[in-house]
């Protein structure tokens, strides 16, 4: 069995394992000895169909492969009208984690604005901001920051604009 085939067993099976809280803790601990072959793997599961795999992958490149630039292209691919809102808006999330900052995100993003979805409205604007200073991100942010001191949406676009006077 090679390398890669491992990781996508190991993937696989925190993916159909029941979920717990640790499920990615887990697969990263099992994962750490692979190298660099583990970023293949993972983007090996974006692109698969079954959304638990998807999700897992997601969050391991957010909180353990923060490095994994290769991966964009494919995390990319999940900001799409085709995929469950779920693993969209995981997706704007992690470009915005991993730091994206291509020009193929924009126009992913720029639709999104108006969604009903106020985590995806709030991600695709608070993406925008970074990436390019968008006077459109700009107004959904301001707009949403002024909610209410306490409400949570409120509070993630304020951290959006922390550095706007």
């Amino acid at each position: 069995m090679t390398e890669l085939e491992e990781i996508k067993d190991i993937l696989w099976l925190y993916t159909t394992y029941e979920n717990h809280p640790t499920q990615a803790e887990e697969a990263f601990a099992n994962l750490k000895d692979f190298g660099d072959q583990v970023i293949d793997g993972l983007i090996w599961g974006l692109q698969q169909g079954d959304i638990n795999l998807k999700l897992l992958v997601l969050e391991l490149l957010q909180y353990y492969y923060t490095d994994a630039k290769r991966a964009l292209p494919a995390v990319r691919a999940l900001i799409s009208d085709y995929e469950l809102r779920l693993v969209r808006v995981t997706a704007i999330n992690t470009a915005g984690i991993l730091g994206d900052t291509s020009d193929e995100l924009i126009p992913l993003l720029e639709p999104r604005l108006d969604s009903e979805d106020a985590f995806e409205r709030i991600f695709s604007a608070g993406n925008l901001w970074r990436i390019c200073r968008s006077e459109d991100a700009y107004v959904v942010l301001r707009r949403e920051a002024a909610a209410g001191d306490d409400e949570p949406f409120a509070i993630m676009a304020r951290s959006y604009l922390k550095d706007v006077d």
